[in-house]
């Protein structure tokens, strides 16, 4: 990057660089762009740098990337992309569709609200299935349309494919130990050689049918927006595709709506990710392209977090900013290697809740036993803190069951469950989760991480808990039937978001009958196969 880019930077973000009176400019940055938005219109220059996958280090290349960003994007958002503009200096400093010789170039947009995108519709919990159903839809149909010739096609040859995967992970080695750890990396690595070897013969044979075709190639959510009052097609727009490189919008279109897949996923929608790629298969028929997708889905995780990465070493973004994307790369680390890996192997966060004697431990120890991990329970945790042996009767402890106590005791439980998932780890937890802040904070902690996690809550007729209370021996929770009934009165009631994620268990059955109920549950929430992961146990 040039000496002057920073100045560049700091003169645009002023109101005057404007043509048309504006109040505020707000920046928003990547390691490749700068966009600059105020008033109704937002403007898109190019860093001057050179990457191994694109060069955008002379005026002339950047002004005609400018030109091909507005002609392709144009294909799915005809009405946002406004045209190239030239940027000149005065004397009263730059200006942004100036007079006179242009000292840089951009692409100039109208300025879209935030609360229109995919992305912020699925914070909010807004969006519909019918909205990610029709997107699946119109997505397969752009594909059905789109460029096709033998040129396209070699790019979705074994060998280029292969390259575009090997390639990103090598140029994001340096990220190795700051958001990746060494076990997660191996894995990934590993698991990225083994599907690209299974999949060789299918990868060529699409190439040589020509099904690779010209892509939009960086679908994530806050590049969808969804306009309900404009009529077809202005009521759904997808901007920001991949210009400056034909070698990642040339590719199979199971690469291209991966994206999309990985995305939902990586906030936390999951059933929304199935919608979605449900609806593209049935519109495509692509049936074969299904094997496909944990691979191109993978492969985009692994790009994010690399980019993500890329922006700790850019000295002009804000120390808070380039924070947050480093908890973003990590987080796209470890959906890459869940992508990859089959759902009874990759990291997830389970929670198994309960009141006292609800059979919680039981299920959780049957469950780490089954799966070869470790259980990390509340009731270790706890006389772990205050330094008393596990099996040793707590009662006479002074505060080991205060409010005080039982926060800091979910609070290093969670800490340890982190730990391992960033290790690439299966947690399952054993807490009765009887709060709904405790609730949020495990399964918030597992959104932040990008991996799979859901709730089961284990009950019991009130005469067996009764009775387990009662026949308790040698067991590291100190709960008895008083006890019991004093959590249940304070047990707080389950909110919507969190209920999307729970589901309760009647503990009566033996333990290999829990665990054959449990395993769609725990398919349906992506960690674990719909069968078979429990038969090594």
């Amino acid at each position: 990057m040039t000496a002057e880019f920073p100045t560049l930077l700091s003169q645009l973000s002023q109101p005057g660089a404007f043509p048309l009176p504006v109040s505020r400019v707000d920046v928003r940055q990547t390691h490749i762009s700068a966009v600059f938005l105020g008033g109704d219109c937002a403007y898109k220059i190019r860093k001057p740098v050179r990457l191994p996958f694109l060069d955008f280090s002379t005026l002339e290349q950047r002004r005609q990337d400018c030109v091909e960003e507005v002609r392709l994007n144009r294909r799915l958002a005809a009405s946002i992309y406004l045209g190239v503009v030239p940027i000149t200096r005065d004397a009263r400093g730059l200006h942004f569709e100036g007079e006179g010789t242009p000292i840089e170039w951009g692409v100039k947009m109208r300025r879209l609200p935030e609360e229109a995108t995919l992305q912020y519709q699925v914070l909010a919990g807004s969006v519909t299935v019918e909205q990610v159903i029709g997107l699946g839809e119109r997505l397969a149909r752009f594909h059905k349309g789109a460029n096709r010739n033998r040129h396209i096609a070699s790019f979705g040859r074994f060998e280029a494919v292969a390259l575009n995967l090997r390639q990103n992970l090598e140029l994001a080695r340096p990220q190795l130990g700051q958001t990746v750890t060494e076990p997660v990396w191996n894995s990934l690595l590993a698991r990225q050689e083994e599907l690209l070897e299974e999949h060789r013969s299918l990868i060529d044979s699409r190439a040589e049918r020509g099904v690779p075709c010209e892509t939009h190639g960086d679908l994530h959510l806050d590049h969808v927006y969804f306009f309900p009052e404009r009529l077809p097609p202005d009521d759904v727009a997808m901007i920001d595709c991949i210009e400056f490189n034909e070698r990642f919008r040339y590719t199979d279109p199971i690469a291209d709506m991966a994206f999309l897949v990985m995305d939902l996923k990586f906030h936390g929608r999951r059933d929304l990710a199935r919608a979605f790629a449900e609806a593209y298969f049935r519109e495509s028929g692509d049936e074969e392209g299904r094997s496909l997708l944990p691979l191109y889905s993978g492969y985009r995780a692994a790009v994010r977090g690399k980019v993500e990465g890329m922006l700790l070493e850019e000295s002009e973004v804000p120390e808070e900013e380039r924070d947050e994307a480093r908890q973003r790369a990590r987080a796209h680390w470890l959906l890459a290697q869940g992508e990859l890996l089959p759902p009874g192997e990759r990291a997830c966060l389970l929670l198994v809740g309960g009141l006292p004697g609800s059979g919680k431990s039981t299920l959780a120890r049957h469950m780490g036993e089954a799966w070869g991990v470790r259980v990390i329970r509340s009731d270790v945790v706890r006389k772990s803190l205050a330094g008393i042996d596990p099996l040793n009767p707590g009662h006479a402890v002074p505060g080991l069951y205060s409010a005080e106590m039982t926060e800091r005791v979910y609070g290093e439980v969670l800490r340890q469950a982190e730990g391992a998932i960033c290790r690439g780890e299966r947690v399952v937890v054993d807490a009765m989760f009887s709060r709904i802040c405790q609730r949020q904070a495990f399964l918030s902690a597992a959104d932040r991480l990008a991996v799979p996690t859901g709730w089961l809550i284990c009950e019991g007729p009130e005469d067996v808990v009764r009775d387990r209370l009662a026949q308790r021996r040698g067991d590291v929770s100190d709960a008895d039937w008083q006890v019991y009934l004093q959590a249940r009165a304070h047990w707080e009631p389950i909110d919507a978001v969190t209920m999307r994620r729970t589901c309760r268990v009647t503990t009566t059955a033996p333990p290999d009958e829990l665990l054959r109920q449990v395993g769609p549950v725990l398919a349906t929430w992506d960690m674990a196969a719909a069968t078979g992961d429990f038969e090594r146990g």
